[in-house]
């Protein structure tokens, strides 16, 4: 993941969403909370690697449909189900429904 989404409007609300659902260890947990309050470039060498890759394994880079971005809003949804965008998995529900 591209750190320059970490400054996104909605960033800070995802890494409460990750911390609230329990996907998280109790270290990731503890620099997950240090970059809501302090920011990304607060983080040490040592706590970076271990943010970067929770990041890595918390987050679906693009819609595996549309491709597009997926937002950080519906980030936790899309890593349930399957890597899409709300949309993409709308209108897939739908087709099944059809």
């Amino acid at each position: 993941m591209d750190s320059i989404r970490f400054n996104e409007e909605d960033f800070n609300g995802y890494l409460e969403q990750l911390i609230e659902s329990g996907r998280l260890d109790l270290m990731q947990s503890g620099i997950t909370k240090l970059v809501i309050d302090k920011g990304y470039d607060a983080l040490s060498p040592k706590q970076r690697k271990v943010f970067d890759y929770m990041i890595d394994t918390n987050t679906v880079e693009s819609c595996e449909r549309c491709a597009c971005d997926i937002p950080w809003c519906e980030m936790l949804e899309a890593l349930d189900n399957g890597g899409y965008c709300n949309y993409c998995q709308h209108m897939m529900e739908k087709l099944e429904d059809e």
